[in-house]
């Protein structure tokens, strides 16, 4: 039981990782887009490096949760 705890909040954790970190990433981009002149595009491709950044986070830690670390 313990140990099922441990993993729900490890990957609630994760969640929290991908949003926090998706949403940095495009209000960032869109505060550099507003003083260049171009928000969405800033927004859009700051967006998506977010995305693939906590992809590879979410990658490592799930590698972790399944070696049992």
């Amino acid at each position: 039981m313990k140990k099922n705890i441990i993993v729900f909040g490890k990957i609630t954790g994760i969640g929290w990782f991908v949003v926090i970190l998706t949403l940095i990433s495009v209000l960032l981009g869109r505060w550099i887009g507003n003083k260049l002149g171009m928000p969405i595009l800033f927004a859009s491709v700051s967006g998506i490096i977010g995305v693939i950044i906590s992809l590879i986070g979410i990658r490592a830690s799930i590698k972790d949760i399944l070696n049992g670390k």
